[in-house]
């Protein structure tokens, strides 16, 4: 028993779990065709709010409960603008890229972005090397799964967190060899509204247990110690806060298991009613962890930065009792098994359609492929002592290098395969000297270490951007800009718009403001979310025209 929570009852609740979503999964299943593009997009059927429901739900992983709560404990409330505003403006490149990369999925007949760019290019070789960044990005990611699963055993149970990382591991790869992505968007859709409503509920314990919201953060600003949770000056600069926004922008649409949802989209406009709810989902999603972390203080302070990722479990644990504290838990199993399993379907059909000889070799088959990435990212997670939030940034960074190439390969007929390529390597090659030499930056750039990860993002997407813009120079290649021609005023009154909104975002008015103001919370935490509604309602606009066109 640990934090007292009775074993037969924690067995009990994950138990139940387990088994309700292996049934559901072969439920799923029932409809499943053969061909590939039954399996990995769903037959291209997704609809706007299944398309919402799945993408929050995969996108929404352990780094958004236990990543964002272990660095909401480090650094309080200013990482919730950076995750729930920044996150959910992601949905504005989800749109304006979506709508291009779902036509030419279809053109192609592809599945993946490296397929599109082989449609687009006639590159074998810019396919192997985008699918091969993709995959070596894909895999720290994919450890912070199990590295999640471990902790929420580990807190039920006791023991070694590598017991609840393999059996998790197993549970996800069962019922994602079982049916493909019509189970996965299915199990997500359950999933999903399982850790939102567990995860709401957590936070109503939580701050009952405190006093309520405003007492528990006004203790929080009265405190010498801990008052700096309620202010971003310390935590970020204004450079680190902007391009972390940035990062989010760029990287969140090459995540495959994403992308490949765009793919699956039914229509344009079934992605413009995602990318429009998505803001209040992404606050729905970061507030619950983020706020918990940040008053996990209140009762456990001191925690090193290990253990500040176990906050989330410890608190629920404190103040749930048995049965509340472990079905809320169930959250936090819920939102990585609804990431995993589109992350071994997308990742997979990375190795089998891009990276394989041969598609039909036993060697390549599907169950194979998923079942070796599965093991690869539970190995990582027991091997690597890199925190969760280290692990997603590093991932976050490589895909972000990506974009520029599938942006100009799904917008432009005359790409160079050889321009891709040399995109690739030149920012890729920023992002590896970040990370195994962040003294390169210093004196002409911020450090890329720590909370300063994302900075390396602004330099690396420079150097992909002139790698493309220089070899397609220097290969003899003209780019079409006719599809400039087809932006009508339409167009560009929302984005003007959505371009003023994330300005805006960048407050350094408020920069040094850690005052409590509504319901204890800092003016500045108001003001995003004011912002993100002002997205929904430019997008609404712009999605509802866009149809009648």
């Amino acid at each position: 028993m640990l934090l007292g929570v009775d074993v037969t009852s924690a067995w009990l609740i994950v138990g139940g779990y387990a088994m309700a979503m292996v049934a559901f999964a072969i439920w799923a299943r029932r409809d499943l065709g053969k061909e590939d593009e039954s399996y990995y997009l769903a037959g291209r059927s997704l609809s706007g709010p299944i398309l919402l429901i799945t993408m929050a739900a995969t996108n929404f992983s352990a780094f958004t409960v236990y990543g964002s709560s272990g660095a909401a404990y480090r650094i309080g409330l200013s990482f919730l603008p950076i995750m729930a505003f920044g996150t959910g403006f992601m949905a504005v490149s989800m749109y304006i890229l979506g709508r291009k990369v779902r036509a030419r999925s279809v053109e192609h007949g592809a599945m993946t972005a490296p397929e599109m760019v082989l449609g687009q290019t006639g590159s074998r070789n810019a396919q192997v090397t985008m699918a091969s960044v993709l995959v070596i990005a894909t895999i720290p990611y994919l450890a912070l799964q199990p590295r999640a699963a471990g902790i929420v055993v580990s807190a039920l149970f006791g023991g070694p967190e590598w017991v609840g990382a393999v059996m998790v591991t197993a549970l996800v790869v069962g019922y994602t060899l079982t049916g493909g992505l019509k189970a996965v968007v299915r199990t997500d859709a359950v999933q999903g509204a399982i850790a939102l409503a567990l995860l709401w509920l957590g936070l109503a314990m939580v701050i009952n247990d405190a006093g309520g919201l405003g007492v528990a953060l006004e203790s929080i600003s009265s405190s010498e110690e801990t008052s700096g949770l309620l202010g971003r000056d310390g935590n970020y600069t204004l450079l680190i806060w902007s391009s972390t926004m940035i990062l989010w922008l760029f990287a969140d649409p090459m995540f495959p298991q994403l992308y490949q949802r765009l793919c699956a989209a039914e229509s344009d406009y079934a992605i413009g009613r995602m990318a429009t709810l998505y803001p209040a989902v992404a606050w729905l999603a970061f507030l619950p962890p983020i706020l918990i972390g940040t008053l996990g203080h209140l009762d456990n302070p001191g925690l090193d930065r290990a253990g500040s990722d176990n906050i989330l479990p410890t608190m629920i644990m404190d103040v749930g009792g048995e049965w509340l504290g472990g079905l809320v838990l169930v959250a936090g199993l819920a939102a990585l098994m609804s990431t995993m399993d589109s992350q071994l379907l997308a990742t997979g059909s990375l190795v089998t359609r891009d990276l394989a000889p041969n598609g039909d070799s036993v060697i390549w088959s599907r169950e194979s492929v998923i079942v070796s990435l599965a093991v690869l990212g539970l190995l990582l997670s027991l091997w690597s002592d890199l925190s969760i939030l280290d692990l997603g940034l590093l991932a976050f960074s490589m895909y972000a290098v990506m974009f520029p190439s599938v942006f100009a390969a799904s917008h432009f007929n005359d790409i160079d395969g050889r321009a891709v390529i040399a995109s690739i390597t030149a920012g890729e090659s920023v992002v590896l000297l970040a990370v195994f030499s962040p003294e390169s930056f210093d004196g002409w750039w911020v450090e890329p270490v720590k909370g300063a990860v994302p900075t390396a993002v602004i330099p690396s997407l420079v150097a992909a951007i002139i790698g493309l813009a220089s070899v397609q120079y220097a290969c003899n290649r003209k780019i079409g800009l006719d599809w400039v021609g087809q932006i009508v005023p339409g167009e560009i009154t929302p984005m003007l718009g959505l371009v003023a909104v994330f300005v805006l975002a960048q407050d350094f008015w408020w920069w040094e403001d850690s005052q409590t103001w509504a319901l204890g919370l800092p003016k500045w935490i108001w003001w995003a979310a004011l912002l993100s509604t002002v997205q929904t309602g430019i997008m609404a606009k712009w999605v509802v025209r866009e149809k009648a066109r």
